[in-house]
């Protein structure tokens, strides 16, 4: 009886296709390679700043369209040594979170103190109240039949009548 051969390899197609699988997963972080040092480097920028802005306000729309437009978003990192991915996990957004991870962010990145982005402390929630209203002028119209009416204010006399 002829003796039968085994090959623990997978058939070509399927070890060609799993390649590409593999490959199209790591393809974010391999870009990562490419990144400058304005993005990832430990130091703030306007980028940055708007970057926490928009994670802080759950602004989502705004971050998959900047890591759209530059994969290196996802990766770059502020003054602290922190980035997206930190901010994401600090105002427990999972929607951005994914994302970020999904376009090569690090999950075991490290800031300065050498947290990782999942040991940040939540922030407490963001609320949005509106500006105080300044403190208008109180103006008593002086009685008169005619349309050009004189104001008075409650304020404090002009410097010349000091």
């Amino acid at each position: 009886m002829p003796r039968r051969v085994t090959s623990l390899a997978p058939p070509a197609p399927l070890a060609a296709l799993c390649f590409l699988a593999l490959a199209a997963i790591r393809l974010p972080s391999a870009l990562a390679l490419e990144c400058d040092e304005a993005m990832t480097g430990f130091h703030d920028n306007e980028i940055k700043s708007q970057a926490w802005q928009d994670i802080a306000h759950a602004n989502v729309q705004a971050i998959r369209d900047a890591v759209a437009d530059d994969p290196c978003y996802a990766m770059m990192r502020a003054g602290d040594g922190r980035g997206p991915l930190f901010w994401a996990h600090e105002f427990y957004n999972q929607e951005i979170i994914d994302v970020l991870v999904h376009h090569g962010a690090d999950r075991a990145a490290r800031d300065r103190g050498g947290k990782r982005p999942d040991q940040m402390i939540r922030a407490p929630p963001m609320t949005f109240e509106a500006p105080p209203a300044d403190d208008e002028e109180e103006y008593e119209y002086e009685p008169d039949d005619d349309d050009d009416d004189v104001y008075v204010t409650k304020s404090s006399p002009p410097h010349d009548e000091m």
